[in-house]
C-alpha cells in the first residue's frame, strides 16, 4: 500500500491553504491514484476537528484524520515512506523535503519564498506573488486581501504538482537502480 501525506496545517492559519481547496485535492488524488493508495491527513489534535471537514466528503477507507493520533517518530516514519507529502509552508514540509520525498510546499505571501521555502531534490514550491507579498504577518489569519497569494491556487495546480514530483522521484530511482545494477 502506498500513502499520500496530506498536512494541510502550519503553525499559522495566514499561511494556510483553504481547508475546501484540501479536501478538493484529495478528491483528484482519489481520481488517478492506484487502489490500494491511502492519503492521510496529519496535524495535531487541536486540528482533527478542521480535519474532518477536509475528509469527511472522501471514503474512509482510502482517506483518514490522523490528527493527534500519531507521536512524532510515527510521523516521521509515515513521511519518510510516502509516494508524496503535500502541505503548507510548514515543518512537515521541510522534513519532507530533507528526507528527500517528492514533496508540494503551497507557500503563502507572508514570507519571502527564496530564503523560507524547502529544500530537496524532490521539492516543488508553488506560490503566488501578489503586491502585499511578503507581508510579514506570522500569525492570524487576517489578511486584507483574503489571503489572494494562497486561495488562487487552485486544486488542480497542485494535483499537476504532486503527480510532477512523484513522477520524477520515480524516474530518478529508476536512473539510480540503472547506474546500480551495472
Amino acid at each position: 500500500m502506498s500513502n499520500v501525506i496530506v498536512a494541510p496545517y502550519s503553525n499559522s492559519a495566514i499561511r494556510d491553504w483553504p481547508a475546501g481547496h484540501f479536501s478538493e485535492l484529495i478528491g483528484l488524488l482519489l481520481e488517478d491514484a492506484p487502489g490500494d493508495t491511502c492519503i492521510r491527513v496529519v496535524g495535531t489534535a487541536n486540528q482533527r476537528l478542521g480535519a474532518n471537514d477536509i475528509v469527511r466528503p472522501h471514503p474512509a477507507d482510502r482517506v483518514t484524520n490522523e490528527c493527534g493520533r500519531m507521536e512524532w517518530g510515527t510521523v516521521l516514519r509515515a513521511i519518510s515512506e510516502a509516494r508524496c507529502v503535500i502541505g503548507n509552508n510548514s515543518g512537515l514540509a521541510h522534513v519532507a523535503g530533507y528526507l528527500g520525498r517528492p514533496t508540494v510546499c503551497i507557500f503563502g505571501g507572508s514570507h519571502q519564498r527564496i530564503e523560507w521555502r524547502p529544500r530537496g531534490k524532490n521539492v516543488v514550491v508553488l506560490s503566488r506573488a501578489v503586491g502585499c507579498s511578503p507581508c510579514q504577518l506570522d500569525h492570524g489569519s487576517v489578511s486584507f486581501y483574503s489571503k489572494a497569494c494562497l486561495r488562487d491556487i487552485t486544486a488542480e495546480e497542485v494535483h499537476a504538482a504532486a503527480r510532477l514530483a512523484m513522477q520524477q522521484a520515480a524516474n530518478r530511482e529508476d536512473e539510480e537502480r540503472k547506474v546500480l545494477s551495472q
